[in-house]
């Protein structure tokens, strides 16, 4: 017995032995730690705003140079131009039935009660994510809120060809805006078609244009530049985060809490006054609600989606070149040298923008 263990002893360490392979146990663990590992290193950071996801439902932004390859988001552009360009002449027809706040108050509720069923039915939550909806709150009370309380107070005072193309100067006050918020380098072309912009806005908003000696109209004006920068900044604060919640979720939750400033202000019976309706006032609010409101935003969340807010709505500045044709052979006035020429410097700022 002695000498078989001395054998086996020796035996067991010879130079040439291998040595006893690892068990299936612990290779198998060993390969689930490495891929947990490679999982961890390419899972993004939730809320970074840096991670970029291109699933269609989130609302991340997608880098500079997949949004130039997506044609998509030019189509979308081109519904809401469409789609918006005959509204302001709509609205301005409007208010002589109805108060102009109170028609805000009865877009954003009529909207809201379109777009909640549809969540439900669908088992969609009408809550945006948690860690969403502090920051969505602010989005919507810059974009929404204020935007269409000035906007419709600075209709309501001045010609709606006028007005309609100080609302859309947004574009000329998110450039600086995108820069401060979120640093997204802009090329030559971009720059100097700010500036045209900025010269059409300049020559619009000229001494000879504006009744500087009336308050009313000049509080008219500050409003509708009031609500584009209101617009800039919502817009330009969405583009900075990712974001978890549905797009349409999104909207709701903008379009409702945007209800509440809303409402106060004409429960203090501010601009307040008996509503006339009419079938023509009830198409008005209904394509407002449904076209100009709901789907709207929901296509202007999509679009910050796929790029800056400055590139989009300077896309959008083409709206205010119908709208301002259409008002003026609806309700009448003249187009000067000045205004057209105002109009083709905005123009032209938004192609040279736009060349690639």
């Amino acid at each position: 017995m002695a000498l078989q263990s001395s054998r086996r002893s020796f035996s067991s360490g010879l130079p040439g032995k291998r040595p006893e392979p690892p068990r299936k146990m612990d290779r198998d663990r060993h390969d689930r730690d490495s891929r947990r590992q490679t999982r961890k290193r390419e899972r993004p950071l939730i809320g970074s705003t840096e991670s970029l996801r291109t699933d269609q439902e989130s609302g991340a932004p997608l880098s500079r140079a997949k949004a130039a390859l997506r044609p998509v988001g030019f189509v979308y552009l081109g519904v809401m131009v469409l789609t918006w360009t005959g509204n302001w002449p709509l609205m301005k027809l409007a208010l002589g039935q109805v108060p102009p706040l109170v028609f805000v108050l009865f877009r954003l509720i009529g909207s809201i009660i379109l777009i909640a069923p549809a969540l439900l039915v669908t088992g969609q939550p009408l809550l945006p994510a948690r860690g969403e909806r502090l920051t969505l709150f602010w989005v919507g009370q810059l974009q929404v809120a204020v935007f269409l309380i000035c906007s419709i107070i600075g209709l309501a005072i001045l010609p709606a060809g006028r007005a309609i193309v100080l609302a859309y100067t947004m574009p000329l006050w998110a450039i600086p805006i995108g820069l401060f918020l979120w640093p997204e380098p802009l090329d030559r072309a971009q720059l100097i078609g700010a500036a045209i912009g900025f010269a059409g806005l300049l020559l619009f908003m000229n001494p000879g244009l504006v009744d500087w000696g009336n308050g009313r109209i000049l509080a008219g004006n500050a409003l509708l530049l009031l609500a584009a920068i209101a617009w800039a900044l919502g817009s330009c604060l969405y583009r900075r985060y990712s974001w978890r919640s549905p797009f349409w979720v999104q909207t709701f939750w903008q379009l409702a809490v945007s209800i509440v400033p809303v409402w106060a202000i004409v429960l203090t019976e501010v601009g307040s006054g008996p509503v006339r309706w009419s079938p023509e006032l009830v198409a008005i609010l209904a394509y407002n609600c449904i076209v100009t409101t709901a789907l709207g935003y929901f296509l202007w969340g999509k679009v910050l989606s796929m790029m800056p807010a400055a590139t989009a709505g300077q896309v959008l500045t083409l709206t205010p070149i119908g709208g301002f044709v259409l008002s003026t052979l609806i309700f009448g006035g003249a187009v000067t040298a000045d205004v057209a020429l105002s109009i083709a410097l905005i123009i032209g700022g938004i192609l040279v923008t736009l060349r690639r």
